[in-house]
């Protein structure tokens, strides 16, 4: 346990981290003892999940009960309903390929059980990508439930390194033009500031400090963090707070925040309309950092803008772009005529 202090410009705030039997929780409060207050009440947070997930100190005993307790638990922590989503998803494809794994004893659960749940995914014609992610998630289970249980990395996929993830300067014109407000403005925002769809569809107004010019981020994916905004994001968020006085920066038409599956499904119509028939809302955040990696910037620079934990994991979302490389031949060669503006 530990409270600290973390400074955004002329603001302080207090953050109090916690960590339970693998569990982590954390909090930002104005002040050192209203973070104190919240280390204690995170502790007992955690304790008590701690006893949901096992069930009163006993495992889940199928990997039908298991879903369910994993799926509480992401709740319980505060997870994304997209997170929790994709979860239950898993849990419908598995009772849809292959049944007889829901029933079965997690603590008789093979190797062999792992790669038959790939190959009926694989006959259903479904993508690496998207069987990755299942196997992500019933790795991240068993981890919890059966820590003794090796995982075979051999189920999962090679990563695609050969997807585009970033858009040209007139693609990012022409798409984000042809996106309706506010989802225009919510894309535009994820390019320029590298936060996640959830992140910005949950953005509350209190979070959002355009004077000092930034966003407190109190609880992302790799914990509470600022994002530091350029000019243009400070005018998207000055122009949207300017429409309503609601809590959420972006409102759906009945107050609340608009869903995942929303934005994602109206931003899919708009880029197959314009021909880009393999980029997602979520691979903004890639075309954000490719641009910053591109345009000078060190990888722990960039590591710092979109909340990376590692290089290697921020290497995954951005790439250095052909013209980069191009620049750098030509700087090899010799090339007099060669500059950084070229």
């Amino acid at each position: 346990m530990s409270v600290r202090l973390l400074r955004l410009g002329k603001r302080k705030v207090w953050q109090a981290r916690v960590a339970f039997h693998g569990l982590r929780r954390s909090a930002v409060r104005a002040t050192k003892a209203d973070a104190r207050e919240a280390e204690a009440a995170l502790l007992q947070e955690l304790r008590r999940r701690t006893g949901d997930l096992t069930a009163g100190g006993r495992a889940p005993a199928t990997m039908r009960t298991l879903f369910e307790a994993y799926t509480q638990d992401l709740e319980n922590r505060g997870k994304s309903e997209d997170t929790v989503g994709r979860a239950s998803q898993t849990a419908i494809v598995m009772e849809r390929v292959v049944p007889q794994l829901l029933t079965k004893s997690i603590s008789a659960l093979t190797e062999a059980d792992i790669f038959a749940f790939r190959q009926a995914r694989e006959a259903q014609g479904c993508k690496p990508s998207t069987i990755n992610r299942d196997l992500r998630t019933l790795c991240a289970m068993l981890r919890k439930a059966r820590p003794d249980f090796r995982f075979p990395r051999s189920a999962f996929y090679p990563e695609d390194d050969t997807r585009v993830r970033w858009l040209s300067e007139e693609q990012e014109g022409r798409l984000f033009i042809s996106l309706p407000s506010p989802i225009r403005e919510i894309a535009q925002l994820a390019a320029l500031t590298l936060m996640r769809r959830g992140e910005l569809l949950r953005l509350r107004r209190e979070d959002v400090d355009l004077d000092q010019g930034v966003i407190l981020l109190p609880r992302a994916k790799t914990g509470p963090r600022p994002v530091v905004l350029s000019e243009a994001a400070r005018g998207i968020l000055a122009t949207q707070l300017g429409k309503h006085d609601r809590p959420w920066v972006f409102p759906n038409p009945d107050g609340g925040p608009y869903s995942g599956v929303h934005v994602s499904r109206v931003f899919r119509d708009a880029t197959r309309r314009l021909g880009l028939r393999d980029f997602h809302f979520h691979d903004l955040r890639h075309h954000g950092a490719t641009r910053a990696l591109n345009a000078g910037f060190t990888a722990p620079i960039v590591m710092q803008l979109g909340g990376w934990k590692t290089e290697r994991m921020m290497r995954r979302y951005a790439a250095v772009t052909d013209s980069t490389l191009r620049r750098a031949a030509e700087a090899v060669s010799g090339n007099g005529s060669w500059n950084q503006s070229n």
